[in-house]
């Protein structure tokens, strides 16, 4: 691998951004590692793509690579999924099932969300990272098992700790190797890159000769926030697509709550007093709020805030009741 390609694209993760540089030199470093990995980022920065990375670079690429999505499994049914069970385990249980770690044997097991786990399965995981064994449900029988863990969270498992809703002892057990992927905000300079990628990726897929983005549509897709991160940047590429029929990307093609999106910070602030100031801000958040149809988040995200700031501000300028 070249020095470039490495910093531009590591299996689908793309980005120049020191940030990300940081990522791929850590994902290369701990490639003929089997330690437990800790994969810490918002929602649709990329944490699956991380996971798929490592496992990709490890020697145990060719053995099971099982994927597990935490917060998608009833509670209920999580240790049951994860650790198999035996015939007659609880009512349900008509005969004896493998587990997903038990699929995963030799190879690599991929947690998504593991911040999700019901406490009962995080004792499991705790008795699989520290000993190398499980029961399956309704089973006395102890079984090794060789598994390398790989974990993702978009939520801050130190606070989960502290709160006690979360194992600490777990917690140090997962992170053994912690990634830190950062949000879209903190490497907008990787957005051209980006943007590039994906419209190659949906030209491929769609067979549709795009070729290029109109200014005013750059203009537009530079200067948006994405609180939805890389997956929500693709989502607006994959919309423009589906609407585009001929070679370029215009900005009518981008979906509609891209175009209403008006930074506070952009507008004109003429000198005026903070009574004056606050009567436009009102006026503006007014009217972003009835665009769209005061749904709160959506708004949020066309004003470049956060939920709680709009709802602060709302309170502070007496909107709540309108």
């Amino acid at each position: 691998d070249g020095t470039s390609e490495l910093t531009t694209n590591v299996h689908g993760l793309v980005g120049k951004n020191k940030k990300m540089k940081e990522v791929f030199n850590l994902i290369h470093e701990i490639s003929d590692s089997h330690a437990t990995v800790l994969i810490l980022g918002k929602s649709g920065t990329g944490k699956e793509l991380v996971a798929n990375a490592i496992q990709k670079l490890n020697s145990r690429r060719d053995k099971p690579y099982v994927k597990v999505n935490c917060a998608a499994i009833p509670d209920a049914l999580l240790e049951s999924e994860l650790m198999g069970h035996v015939k007659g385990a609880f009512t349900d249980a008509q005969q004896d099932r493998i587990g997903r770690f038990e699929l995963a044997h030799s190879g690599t097991i991929f947690l998504d969300e593991v911040g999700d786990l019901t406490p009962s399965a995080q004792m499991r995981l705790l008795r699989i990272l520290e000993q190398g064994e499980f029961q399956r449900l309704g089973s006395s029988r102890t079984q090794k098992i060789d598994v390398r863990v790989l974990a993702a969270t978009n939520r801050d498992l130190w606070e989960m700790v502290q709160e006690g809703n979360f194992r600490e002892d777990l917690y140090y057990r997962l992170n053994v190797i912690p990634v830190f992927l950062p949000p879209l905000s903190e490497r907008s300079d990787d957005l051209p890159l980006l943007i590039e990628h994906f419209i190659t990726k949906y030209r491929i897929l769609t067979h549709k000769q795009v070729k290029e983005i109109s200014d005013q549509a750059w203009d537009l897709l530079m200067a948006y926030p994405y609180p939805g991160n890389v997956r929500e940047l693709e989502n607006i590429i994959e919309h423009a697509f589906a609407r585009t029929k001929g070679h370029v990307i215009t900005a009518n093609k981008l979906p509609f709550y891209l175009r209403q999106y008006t930074p506070l910070q952009n507008q004109p602030q003429p000198q005026q007093s903070n009574g004056h100031q606050e009567e436009d801000e009102a006026a503006q958040i007014r009217r972003v709020l009835q665009q769209c149809h005061w749904n709160r988040s959506l708004a949020a995200k066309n004003l470049g805030m956060s939920r709680t700031t709009l709802w602060r501000r709302m309170r502070e300028l007496d909107l709540i009741d309108d």
